[in-house]
């Protein structure tokens, strides 16, 4: 007999926290951190100015919030590759092609959050913990095909590492500079440079 599982509904506080991410998303698409103020904060979620703090300490540790929600997006998006074997490279483009869209639309608090040097103690913490778990995700595929005798040899940890910032790297880039680079050129180089760092192979289209 399957187990009865209880859910709790969320409550009007949980309701009001979720208000203040996603007011967060919209608005620090549009402006750094550092020109938001709490106020408009608040407002976009339709809460006062004194229920914001009942929820965040600070601007920061609301971006950290959003960051900490939003980058489980990144695990789903690879998900297929990570399930697969060898280069796999129709689903390694497909996973990075979703990154890409999403880096579009919210690149600018993913630079904040994932580019500048210091974005603050809460951010930091966030980042770096989502950071090691991506890189944790390559890093588990890649021992994989090294054991098949697939790739090319080499530390899996710092080989996924490499992948994960210049994954990163390459889609801040896109968003910094609008309209530089073709999109399909772009995920194609991507991909293979992904696929060439880790099995040393010219990869073929699929």
């Amino acid at each position: 007999m399957p187990a009865i599982r209880s859910r709790r509904a969320p409550t009007k506080g949980d309701q009001r926290e979720q208000a203040l991410i996603e007011a967060a998303r919209s608005v620090f698409r549009d402006k750094s951190i550092s020109q938001v103020t709490i106020d408009e904060l608040a407002g976009a979620a339709g809460i006062a100015r004194s229920g914001f703090y009942f929820y965040f300490e600070s601007k920061q540790a609301l971006l950290a919030a959003l960051v900490d929600q939003r980058l489980a997006e990144a695990d789903l998006e690879l998900a297929e590759w990570l399930a697969s074997d060898g280069l796999d490279r129709g689903a390694l483009r497909r996973g990075l092609a979703a990154g890409l869209a999403r880096w579009k639309t919210d690149g600018r608090w993913l630079r904040e959050a994932f580019i500048t040097p210091d974005p603050g103690p809460d951010v930091t913490h966030v980042r770096d913990r989502l950071v090691d778990h991506g890189c944790s995700l390559f890093s588990e595929r890649i021992e994989r095909d090294t054991r098949a005798g697939l790739t090319v040899g080499g530390p899996p940890g710092l080989l996924a590492k490499m992948a994960v910032h210049l994954r990163t790297i390459t889609f801040a880039d896109v968003y910094a500079n609008p309209g530089a680079y073709d999109d399909d050129e772009l995920l194609d180089t991507l991909t293979d440079a992904i696929l060439r760092l880790v099995y040393g192979a010219s990869p073929v289209s699929s």
